[in-house]
C-alpha cells in the first residue's frame, strides 16, 4: 500500500528554499516526488487602481501576490 502527502510552500524564493529541505528531509525517510504544481500569484488589482489614481504609470508597482507550490509526495508500504 502507498501513502501519500501533500506539503505547501509559497511561490517565492523562501518557499523554493523551504521545498528544496523538506525533498531532503522527506528523501532521506523514503519519500518521492509524486506530483509537483506551481500556481501563479495575482496581481493586486485593488492596489493598482488606488495607485493609477495618483499617477498611472504607479498601478505596475502594485505587485502581485505569491503564487502557491503543491507537493505531492509517496511512499510504499
Amino acid at each position: 500500500m502507498k501513502k501519500y502527502t501533500t506539503l505547501k510552500f509559497p511561490n517565492n524564493a523562501t518557499g523554493q528554499r523551504m521545498k528544496l529541505e523538506a525533498l531532503q528531509s522527506y528523501g532521506a525517510q523514503g519519500w518521492r516526488v509524486a506530483s509537483e504544481t506551481i500556481t501563479p500569484g495575482n496581481f493586486k488589482g485593488g492596489n493598482a487602481c488606488c495607485l493609477a489614481f495618483i499617477c498611472l504609470p504607479l498601478a505596475f508597482c502594485a505587485g502581485s501576490t505569491d503564487g502557491e507550490i503543491n507537493l505531492t509526495l509517496e511512499r510504499g508500504e
